[in-house]
């Protein structure tokens, strides 16, 4: 039997969107950090993006293993004092924060930037992993999710609009053509985070674990030889994708993840260079959209406790498509009020954009929950660091795709003005392809069958299972509903399957099929 549930309340909600509440200092890296090392640091943007990728690339290798890492740090002193979860905050908090300003000092050598971008991305990953997993640890009921997945996105709307409109502060105070306007904003965002993150780590809570979990993680301590702690982490990826309603998932995901990539990475370049407005705009309307997704989040919220997330992910998705339209139809005409239609296309745009990520996030937090009902285990952390791998594998090929093709149109680093070929290639990369990404999204929601109704069937039979209930009496709607979530017969689920064994060096299996 699991030890008493901890009991989520208001100051542990609160507390969990500090997470993007500290990430103020992401809202300067994605709309400005390209921006600076081509404008102020004479850096090519093929070489910046292929650098970010890099880093970006590295960070998205270690959160699969990290997350397999997390989900058995209980086997170490420090795990079990500080917690599989908070125990890699604790290593990443300090690094994180205090390196943040040095990326943002102009002038110095190409390899200071290259170097300092490749360093953070071995620790950024543990509170990456980690974060991811909070929601499915603490929210134990849909609506609890739900709540969960609100306010983070509560979080990082306030970030966004705060770090947002202290930019065109600091922008008015120091001028948007001076580099050390953006090293001191750097400095201030980078106090706000590290307040954040503290309250944040002091908020959130790791779901009991299994008196008898731990005592299997114990008995299995022996240390693996580098080969085999290998093949321990290709185990769990590729079980992971084996899951078919974690497959479906993805597929939604990376479109929505990719669709805001690919405006995030290019969205300074189209205002500037494919409108010709001021560079203060970007700023401005940033904010505007963030303030009114405050307003959009909370209905989204309402409406997939009230329904599902494949309705919310729809509505959003058919939303953002209608916006960017409008984009587009802004990049071709250059209308007399194009300043004024641009903010209200971004504002409206974070309609859109509020019912993506909301019914993403809210989706997530059921993964681990399908994964016991097949694997008979808890696996948070390895969802947590795949779901990371792949997000950064796709949006940085995104990315390095993007800076090649800009560069191969003859962008022009250091210039106010950009060739028809390069402004031409940034319309389209902002609004056709976001298109056809959010369309692939919308065609997959319609296979993809969670609701809470299942997910109610499932929780159950999972709670008979651990109680020794028969698998011979499973009654057949919840065989149905388990057989779909997770792309295997029923008779493989609960642990009756190899997904868990790993060979040994030698080639035998490790670990026994749980019946």
């Amino acid at each position: 039997m699991e030890q008493k549930v901890h009991e989520l309340k208001l100051i542990n909600k609160l507390g969990f969107s500090c997470y993007q509440l500290s990430t103020v200092t992401d809202t300067l890296v994605n709309a400005w950090q390209m921006y600076f090392y081509t404008t102020f640091c004479n850096i090519s943007i093929a070489f910046v993006a292929s650098v970010l990728a890099a880093s970006k690339l590295i960070s998205a290798f270690l959160t699969p293993i990290l997350g397999s890492v997390s989900d058995h740090l209980y086997q170490t002193k420090f795990g079990r004092r500080f917690g599989r979860r908070k125990s890699m905050l604790l290593i990443a908090i300090p690094w994180k924060v205090g390196v943040f300003p040095l990326y943002w000092i102009p002038n110095m050598p190409t390899w200071y930037y290259v170097g300092l971008l490749l360093l953070t991305s071995f620790v950024n990953p543990l509170a990456i992993v980690s974060q991811g997993t909070f929601a499915a640890e603490m929210a134990r009921t849909p609506s609890e999710k739900a709540q969960l997945a609100g306010m983070n996105q509560v979080g990082a709307a306030i970030a966004g609009i705060a770090s947002s409109m202290a930019t065109v502060y600091f922008f008015d105070a120091f001028g948007s053509d001076n580099p050390m306007t953006f090293f001191i904003a750097a400095l201030v965002y980078d106090a706000v985070s590290l307040l954040m993150l503290i309250l944040f780590y002091l908020s959130v809570f790791e779901r009991p674990v299994d008196p008898k979990f731990l005592a299997e993680e114990m008995a299995k301590k022996e240390k693996h030889s580098f080969v085999k702690s290998f093949r321990i982490i290709v185990r769990d990826f590729r079980s992971a994708i084996q899951l078919r309603a974690y497959r479906l998932y993805l597929c939604m995901y990376l479109s929505e993840q990719m669709f805001r990539s690919l405006a995030g990475t290019i969205n300074t370049y189209f205002i500037v260079f494919v409108l010709m407005l001021d560079p203060k705009v970007v700023s401005v309307s940033t904010a505007m959209g963030f303030v009114f997704g405050m307003c959009f989040l909370g209905f989204h919220i309402w409406l997939t406790a009230k329904t599902n997330g494949n309705v919310t992910y729809r509505i959003g998705g058919i939303a953002a498509i209608a916006i960017l339209v409008g984009f587009f139809y802004l990049g071709v005409e250059l209308p007399p009020n194009t300043e004024l239609l641009l903010i209200i296309f971004i504002v409206a745009m974070n309609f859109g954009k509020a019912g993506l990520v909301n019914a993403m996030q809210y989706t997530f937090a059921f993964i681990p929950d399908i994964d016991e009902v097949l694997t008979a285990h808890r696996r948070e952390g390895v969802y947590s660091g795949v779901n990371n791998f792949l997000d950064v594998l796709f949006t940085t090929l995104e990315v390095v795709i993007i800076g090649f093709l800009l560069e191969a149109t003859g962008f022009v680093k250091n210039s106010q003005t950009q060739p028809d070929a390069t402004v031409d290639a940034l319309l389209i990369l902002y609004t056709v392809v976001p298109i056809v990404i959010i369309s692939f999204g919308l065609f997959v929601t319609f296979r993809f069958h969670l609701n809470q109704h299942n997910h109610k069937l499932l929780v159950t039979e999972v709670a008979r299972l651990k109680n020794g209930g028969s698998k011979a009496d499973v009654d057949s709607e919840t065989k149905r509903v388990v057989e779909d979530l997770t792309g295997h017969s029923y008779e493989e689920c609960w642990g009756n399957n190899d997904m868990l064994q790993v060979a040994d060096v030698q080639g035998s299996a490790a670990g026994s099929t749980a019946k």
